[in-house]
């Protein structure tokens, strides 16, 4: 930990009346503790151990700020952002906007609201059960303390139980161009009641080569035989810091899959976990792509509490020139989580001398009658493949680009969504802009 900077002290001291919720005394109480905790630990360090691979001294040195309200909109991003047949609600620079928001024809009985819209009733007690529902202590640090301790929106979705919502729910976050070293602190909470099925996709863009801070804490639920599909993709600006988390508890039976994709940032930072009730299924897909500078951190915990659980893990990453990118996933099976099947997998690609991957998976096994694996790999691309496709009339550039594209692609095949997928293919062409590869041919 590192002692919190003065601006930061001024900035927990100086905001209230600029977060929501002022409404709900028990969320005062709630927002006043994260701030003493915050001031008590200030954000990671390096000494920290979940920190060890990721210096955010750069972040500390910035003063950001709430940006103001209601700034104008870059049109052109949010047409980027936005996904065909989906509910959307938008964010800019961590407020709701109402008027670029469309949330018709939910089912009967579905909450799909921004929290600063939440209502005395049902909707506060749907808020106040599910924040901080899928925390623990050992998930907690500066950053998820800034959160809530001021964050300004974000969305409360709650699927009543044997409900089928048809249209993804798509929460769009951007960061305007008139925003210079604003902080955005967005907390999203889910509830997916028994026998319910969603899909909720979480989109992060920004104008390129904006500084500014986005701080995102998501809580998710899934009870018992419910299916809830999750991803978050996440497309900042080169110059901007993004620190996200999904924390989430699957019930008896229920299915969670979650899929990461991360392409923007200066400095970004990833943490899933899930807690696995009995008989419960996970799945964890993520993707990163490195350029330049950038350092692309992802965390992974899946915690096996319960017997008879299913989880698969398979992230890839892919370094070039000066990036760093690093992936720590571990699996914790408890004593009592027997006939526990958990997989985990890292692939990366090296494409530069200079670029670095970091890898760290764990295993912790306190059942005796599980089944268990974990695999890494972190190479270059294979010479005998490039020599292969040059002896087919491609040149050493395009080889290399055309081995890199298919490495990468088998994740973005895995989205079963058409919408977003071709979304996220948009954003790995960007990846090889000097190739000759088309979306038409894909």
């Amino acid at each position: 930990m590192s002692v919190l900077s003065t601006h930061y002290n001024d900035l927990l001291q100086n905001t209230s009346d600029e977060l929501t919720g002022n409404d709900f005394p028990w969320l005062g109480s709630l927002r006043q503790r994260s701030k003493d905790s915050l001031l008590v630990s200030g954000l990671p360090s390096l000494r920290d151990e979940e920190w060890r691979y990721t210096n955010i001294s750069a972040i500390e040195k910035n003063e950001f700020k709430l940006a103001p309200r209601n700034l104008a909109v870059d049109q052109s991003l949010l047409s980027k952002a936005l996904l065909n047949h989906c509910h959307h609600l938008v964010f800019i620079d961590g407020y709701y906007r109402d008027e670029l928001s469309s949330s018709q024809d939910l089912p009967e009985g579905v909450t799909v609201v921004p929290l600063s819209a939440a209502e005395k009733g049902e909707q506060e007690t749907q808020f106040k059960s599910l924040i901080n529902a899928s925390f623990n202590d050992e998930a907690e640090h500066g950053f998820t303390h800034l959160n809530t301790a001021l964050f300004t929106d974000g969305v409360l979705v709650c699927i009543p139980e044997n409900t089928v919502v048809e249209k993804p729910i798509q929460v769009v976050c951007l960061a305007s161009s008139n925003s210079p070293l604003a902080v955005s602190n967005y907390r999203n909470l889910i509830l997916a009641k028994a026998g319910s099925k969603a899909t909720v996709i979480e989109s992060y863009y920004g104008s390129q080569d904006m500084c500014y801070l986005t701080n995102v804490v998501t809580e998710v639920v899934v009870e018992t035989n419910a299916n809830l599909s999750h991803t978050r993709l996440q497309a900042e600006s080169n110059q901007a810091f993004h620190m996200g988390g999904v924390y989430s508890t699957l019930e008896k039976s229920a299915m969670f899959s979650q899929s990461n994709f991360t392409f923007g940032g200066l400095i970004s930072r990833a943490e899933i976990h899930a807690d696995l009730g009995i008989e419960s299924s996970c799945i964890l897909d993520g993707l990163f792509l490195g350029q330049d500078k950038q350092h692309l951190d992802h965390h992974t915990r899946l915690n096996h509490k319960q017997p008879h659980a299913v989880s698969q893990e398979l992230y890839k990453g892919v370094m070039a020139d000066q990036s760093t990118g690093v992936f720590q996933g571990r699996i914790v099976v408890a004593e009592d989580a027997q006939k526990t099947d958990a997989t985990m997998n890292n692939r990366n690609l090296l494409l530069s001398e200079r670029a670095n991957i970091d890898s760290k998976p764990q295993l912790e096994i306190y059942a005796d009658d599980v089944k268990c694996a974990h695999g890494v790999t972190i190479g270059q691309l294979d010479e005998t493949a490039i020599f292969y496709l040059r002896s087919r009339g491609a040149d050493e550039k395009m080889a290399k680009n055309m081995l890199t594209f298919a490495f990468a692609n088998e994740m973005v095949e895995r989205i079963s969504l058409e919408p977003l997928r071709h979304k996220v293919m948009d954003e790995l062409l960007k990846q090889f802009p000097q190739t000759d590869i088309l979306k038409e041919w894909l």
